[in-house]
């Protein structure tokens, strides 16, 4: 998981995260994640990226 990095902003009264890749700035699979507070969207970011290396098929294509 040390190739990806988790970013969150406050947008519209809420909060979303997405993780990104150290080849692509990009939200991997294009996912944005909400929460009602930073630490939420970032704990959704995370469980997604524990998805995410566990099956790869969850990526767009």
């Amino acid at each position: 998981m040390s190739n990806y990095g988790i970013h969150s902003e406050a947008r519209a009264g809420h909060w979303v995260a997405w993780v990104t890749s150290t080849d692509e700035p990009k939200p991997v699979g294009s996912v944005i994640l909400p929460g009602q507070t930073q630490e939420e969207a970032e704990t959704n970011a995370k469980l997604w990226l524990e998805r995410l290396t566990k099956d790869s098929s969850l990526l767009r294509k």
